[in-house]
């Protein structure tokens, strides 16, 4: 039997996402979505001790993606966090041999904070294999968070377990280009202003650039920093505006001062990324969600760079059926716009 814990640095164990160590609680914290851990384990089975916050409550509650061997991010096995601090059988009566085991946060940070203590396997734990290249960092809202992706018909108001990060458009156009990713997505978020968060000090996803992690209780002053040389992106793509524009469109007085300052906006936030990732590549997206009055204004953006940035309007609403928790997109959207993200980052990465 052999242990990694939270403190472990090495070959055996590859982070995802982003994390920092907690000393006071003995984990490693992986809140953001997607979030997580791989290992590669010579056993028949591997289990954890994490921790989380919301435990039982349905706005609340976090839960886990698990994903082995050859399985796809839409095939990973999904494990409810249902006790503030439990050991959880991630794989078992598995056949003796090497397996590679990943396991990501379905739910956003801001929902549940959650951490692992260990990883525990009957076997040993070996070097992590996989070769992959490219990284690609996703900034957006609800929708890249996941929100709605599992919901079915009836499921009206927002419930962690109708929310899959690692099933949505960014995590399965990385899927798709073989690339490791990072998620920094809050439900409501905006790259200016949104209706939907007034009680929050951190109002922006911008804000939270260099956040190691995020919940409704994080000030500039608590805040857990991000250090930028852990993760360099190939690829930075950012799917924001939706929010902005249902503050945008009902104002009466107004309104052509605030389209102007969300385009500042987000042209600040574009580039903050380019000076912080020199050699990076950013795509500009918005329109899994329908919106009046943003699209025009981040594709001038786009267009307003002579290298680098991008622009792509995704026409994944076509796909028809029912939009869960006040209309985010169901799961054959986030198919068709992670085909589509993937079909584009495909041309523009090299």
């Amino acid at each position: 039997m052999k242990r990694l814990d939270y403190l472990y640095q090495g070959e055996k164990l590859k982070d995802l996402g982003r994390y920092f160590v907690n000393e006071e609680k003995k984990a490693k914290m992986f809140t953001f979505s997607a979030s997580g851990f791989e290992v590669y384990f010579l056993g028949t089975y591997l289990k954890s001790e994490i921790i989380a916050t919301e435990c039982g409550k349905k706005q609340g509650e976090a839960a886990i993606s698990v994903v082995i061997d050859e399985q796809t991010f839409l095939q990973g096995k999904k494990i409810v966090l249902d006790e503030p601090d439990k050991v959880y059988s991630l794989a078992s009566d598995l056949p003796y041999g090497l397996h590679r085991l990943r396991m990501y946060k379905r739910t956003e940070s801001s929902c549940s904070l959650t951490g692992w203590k260990y990883i525990e396997t009957d076997g040993d734990f070996k070097k992590v294999e996989d070769d992959y290249k490219l990284k690609i960092e996703i900034y957006g809202d609800s929708i890249t968070a996941g929100n709605g992706d599992e919901g079915v018909e009836g499921d009206e108001e927002f419930e962690t377990r109708t929310e899959n990060a690692l099933t949505s458009y960014g995590a399965l156009a990385a899927e798709k280009l073989k690339a490791d990713f990072s998620i920094i997505a809050i439900g409501g978020y905006p790259v200016y202003k949104s209706p939907w968060n007034a009680f929050a000090t951190v109002k922006t996803i911008p804000q939270m650039f260099s956040f190691a992690d995020y919940d409704w209780g994080t000030t500039f002053d608590n805040s857990r920093s991000w250090d930028h040389k852990k993760f360099i992106p190939d690829l930075v793509v950012i799917n924001l505006g939706t929010n902005d524009d249902q503050y945008l469109l009902p104002l009466k007085e107004g309104r052509d001062l605030e389209l102007v300052n969300f385009k500042k906006a987000m042209k600040d936030f574009v580039d903050l990324i380019l000076r912080t990732y020199p050699q990076s590549k950013v795509l500009l997206t918005i329109g899994m969600i329908k919106v009046t009055l943003v699209t025009k204004l981040i594709k001038e953006i786009a267009l307003s760079y002579p290298s680098r940035v991008f622009f792509h309007e995704f026409i994944s609403l076509k796909e028809g059926g029912y939009m869960a928790n006040g209309g985010h997109p169901n799961q054959k959207m986030h198919i068709e716009a992670g085909e589509e993200l993937y079909q584009v980052l495909k041309k523009i990465k090299d």
